[in-house]
């Protein structure tokens, strides 16, 4: 009897070994992966100051930024999203509709990072930060309408609402980026800075402040020969987290976090650990069933 409950307890902790290494190996890595159906909304509040161009004067609104992320198709590693842009004029809760925008990008499921070649992304930039973020790795990030992508570095660490963040910054260099003029445009240069406060396991932004800020020459008004110029700031902004996005993001990194650690370290190497454990027993059972099936009698005979 003890033979056999040996044998089954060895293969028992050999499947359940292999589970754990497969998991590792194989299902771990889908898991890991953005959901084929993300639908996801951040609102940042705080103020956009607009150039009006008709006054030559400046007009500074409170404001609600939403952030629209839909999932419009998925292959098993890539994601296409669109992302729909608007800003709130609180005062008069009416949408702001030059402010609208909207984009199309795809990404890389497992490591967030656009596609090259595949929509409004910059390649090589981040949508978001992955799973299990590296404080010692600086991630570039892709931000709408920048022409290229922002190095996002780790800064410090600190607790917030209950988790222990990472937090990145990143921002344009000194001279700014810089928007070549169009056909009805002028040049452009984009000056900003991001700051994120990032759960590292689950990679999720708990908070996020930015500011940002489009500026160029036009025209001075009556035209003079020679043309003189003047700088305006065309657009100009100061933004965070609402404190119902921050509660949102807070409780889905926490969520996030357990089940990364239970899924990724816990059930894994509980499996194989105690695969291990049952096959060394059963083989133990099997072979000291095995020696006394060949321990000799009292008269010098083995036992039947």
């Amino acid at each position: 009897m003890k033979k056999k409950v040996g044998i089954a307890l060895s293969v028992v902790g050999i499947v359940l070994a292999a589970f754990g290494i497969v998991w590792i190996t194989v299902l771990w890595p889908g898991l890991a992966r953005i959901p084929a159906n993300l639908d996801q909304e951040t609102l940042q509040q705080g103020t956009v100051t607009l150039y009006d161009a008709e006054h030559d004067a400046y007009v500074t609104l409170d404001v609600i930024n939403s952030r629209h992320y839909v999932a419009r198709e998925a292959t098993k590693d890539i994601l296409y999203l669109d992302e729909t842009i608007t800003f709130t004029n609180t005062a008069t809760d009416q949408e702001i509709p030059s402010l609208r925008g909207n984009y199309s990008f795809a990404v890389d499921r497992v490591t967030r990072v656009n596609v090259d070649d595949l929509g409004d992304g910059i390649d090589g930039g981040h949508y978001s930060f992955p799973f299990n973020v590296d404080k010692d790795k600086v991630y570039p990030f892709w931000n709408e309408g920048n022409p290229a992508n922002l190095d996002c570095a780790y800064v410090d660490e600190t607790d917030f609402e209950g988790l222990h963040v990472y937090i990145f910054e990143m921002s344009t260099p000194d001279e700014g980026l810089i928007i070549p003029a169009g056909s009805d445009t002028p040049q452009m240069r984009i000056d900003q800075t991001i700051k994120q406060y990032v759960e590292p396991v689950s990679g999720v932004t708990v908070y996020f402040e930015s500011t940002t800020k489009r500026s160029g020459e036009i025209p001075v008004y009556p035209i003079t020969d020679p043309v003189t110029y003047k700088t305006v700031t065309f657009y100009e902004d100061d933004l965070k987290f609402t404190d119902e996005t921050i509660a949102d993001l807070v409780s889905q990194a926490k969520s996030a976090k357990s089940q990364i650690v239970f899924a990724k370290n816990v059930l894994p190497w509980l499996c194989i650990g105690g695969g291990i454990v049952l096959f060394a027993v059963g083989i133990f059972l099997a072979r000291s069933k095995a020696r006394a099936l060949e321990r000799p009698d009292s008269k010098g005979n083995s036992s039947p």
